[in-house]
C-alpha cells in the first residue's frame, strides 16, 4: 500500500490510501485516454488513479470514465509517457 499526498483537479487528496489495482499492458503516450491494463476489475467509475512509472521517478492522477474489460477510458488525456508495467493504484 503507497501512502500519497497529490492534488487532483486543484482539490488535494491528502493522505490518500493508494492500493495497487493493475498494471500497463502495453506503453501509454501523452494525450492518449485510453490505456491497456492486465486486469480491469478493480476501477471505480468516476474514481482517481494513479498511474506511477516503472523506476517510480514519476506519478500522476486522472479520473475514471468508463472501463471495458481490459481498457480504461480516462476523462482527460495523459500528461505523461507511461511504459509497459507501470504500476495503476486506486
Amino acid at each position: 500500500m503507497l501512502l500519497v499526498g497529490v492534488l487532483v483537479s486543484g482539490a488535494a487528496v491528502v493522505a490518500q490510501k493508494w492500493e495497487q489495482i493493475a498494471v500497463l499492458q502495453a506503453d501509454a503516450s501523452r494525450d492518449e485516454t485510453a490505456i491497456w491494463v492486465d486486469n480491469g476489475d478493480g476501477f471505480v467509475l468516476d474514481g482517481v488513479i494513479m498511474i506511477e512509472r516503472r523506476d517510480g521517478k514519476l506519478k500522476d492522477t486522472y479520473e475514471v470514465l468508463h472501463v471495458y474489460k481490459k481498457t480504461v477510458i480516462l476523462k482527460q488525456p495523459l500528461r505523461h509517457d507511461f511504459p509497459e508495467g507501470s504500476r495503476i493504484y486506486q
